[in-house]
Formats: C-alpha cells, sequence, structure tokens
C-alpha cells in the first residue's frame, strides 16, 4: 500500500510506523523555528527526502511532513495564505507561479495552492502581492503514462481529459474564491523530462523521482512504483493527481 511517506522511501503503511518516524526524525533533524511551546525540525538524512516535524518544547513529534528537495526553484505571486491547523503553525499559500509582473500575481502561468512544510518559519511575511521564491514538490496520489501525445490524445474513455501540458489546482475550478479548507492537490499532466528511480539512503526503499514539462513550467513529482503503471521514461506523457508541497526560501 502506498503512501505520502512510500513515495520518497520510507515505508509508513500504519499508524505505528508514521509515530516511529516521526519521532525518529525530531530527535535527529534540525532546529528551524518556535512558537507557542511548538517547535519546527527538519530532517535531510541526505539524497532529497526530507521530514518535516512538529514538536513539543521537550522534543515529543507531534506531526510529520514528507517533502522532497531539489536544486530547483520557482516564484510564486502570493493572493492568499492561511493556517491549516486550529493552532496556526501548519498552512498553505495561494498564487500564481512564475509572474511575469511583479506587481501582477495574474501575469503568472497558472494558479495553485501549497501546503508549506516551513510555514511555521515564514508566515509572518506571507502577504497578498508579495513574490516568494519556493521548492516545489508533487507526491502523486495517482498517475497513467502514455507513450507520447497521440496515444493520449486517442483515449475515449475518459469524462475529462486535460490538454497535453496542464495543471489543475483542485481548488481553482470554480467560480468562488478558494477557502481556506480545501485541499492542496492538482491534476498535472505533461512530459516526462527526466525519470530517475533512487534510493532512500536511511530505509533502502526504492522511489521514483520526475521532471514533468506541463503548462508553462517543469514541476517536480515523486511516487512509489505502486502509484506508476510502469517505470517511467523520458518523452511519455503522465497524467496525474498530487499533494503540492512547498518550502519558502529566504
Amino acid at each position: 500500500m502506498s503512501s505520502h511517506f512510500t513515495a520518497i522511501g520510507f515505508p509508513v503503511r500504519e499508524v505505528r510506523e508514521y509515530w516511529a518516524l516521526a519521532q525518529r526524525a525530531a530527535q535527529a533533524g534540525s532546529r528551524i523555528a518556535s512558537e507557542g511551546g511548538h517547535t519546527l525540525v527538519r530532517w535531510a538524512p541526505g539524497g532529497g527526502p526530507e521530514i518535516w516535524v512538529q514538536t513539543k518544547e521537550a522534543g515529543e513529534a507531534l506531526s510529520a511532513t514528507p517533502f522532497f528537495a531539489t536544486d530547483d526553484s520557482c516564484r510564486i505571486a502570493l493572493t492568499g495564505a492561511g493556517p491549516s491547523d486550529h493552532d496556526g503553525f501548519e498552512g498553505w499559500i495561494d498564487g500564481w507561479l512564475n509572474p511575469t509582473e511583479e506587481d501582477e500575481p495574474y501575469s503568472g502561468v497558472f494558479p495553485l495552492r501549497v501546503d508549506l512544510v516551513n510555514y511555521l518559519a515564514v508566515k509572518q511575511r506571507l502577504r497578498p502581492g508579495l513574490v516568494i521564491t519556493v521548492r516545489l514538490a508533487v507526491i502523486l496520489h495517482e498517475a497513467t503514462l502514455y507513450a507520447d501525445a497521440r496515444a493520449y490524445e486517442v483515449v475515449t474513455d475518459l469524462s475529462y481529459r486535460p490538454p497535453v501540458q496542464s495543471f489543475a489546482s483542485s481548488i481553482h475550478h470554480g467560480a468562488d474564491e478558494p477557502s481556506g479548507d480545501a485541499d492542496a492537490t492538482a491534476l498535472v499532466t505533461g512530459y516526462v523530462a527526466e525519470s530517475h528511480e533512487l534510493t532512500n539512503v536511511t530505509t533502502g526503499a526504492r522511489f521514483w523521482w520526475m521532471r514533468i514539462a506541463t503548462a508553462g513550467a517543469t514541476l517536480s513529482l515523486v511516487a512509489d512504483r505502486g502509484v506508476l503503471p510502469s517505470d517511467p521514461r523520458a518523452g511519455e506523457v503522465l497524467s496525474g493527481s498530487g499533494w503540492v508541497l512547498g518550502e519558502a526560501l529566504p
């Protein structure tokens, strides 16, 4: 069974495995920020996979979030931001990716919602109109691969088929303004620019990391083999959905 953690090579399939990993990360990671009796800890054992943990002052893990860090970054023009928990320690941003005009958020290539793994550390500077630099990663929930654009376009058994290169945030489909309780998920369709089967240096488990060329951007996606119908190859078309995560950079 796949999970958000198996997507980066941590074999978490049960609650007890989740808490064991969260506590391990809390003890091995680096403290990033503290507020209201909570501390944000980042554990980056190497190779890209990371675990971000909220802890109590005494070090007890309260929650854990997976992430995959690369050297790639993008710019997001903020249109909104807010907490996703009652205490305001975790949260999200709304915005437009890679705006062409600094003072016009809607000049970006598409809108999206991102759950920030380091929200606690940066929330005080998040305001509409600000353009921030972010590392992005999409953890795939499901995916289909096609040999090429022609193979994708001839499929007739889909109720909805996005364009070959497209990104559709789940909260931006309706006419209403996005609400704070909506999920940071999206449908992503694009060409596989590169793909690599990687090994988690801590667990030895294998997972896939891909760069997908979609509408106006190339995005980083991760998944375990159970989510993918076959090994992804450059030039194929991938269509899937996933959780959009980000780390806001200084």
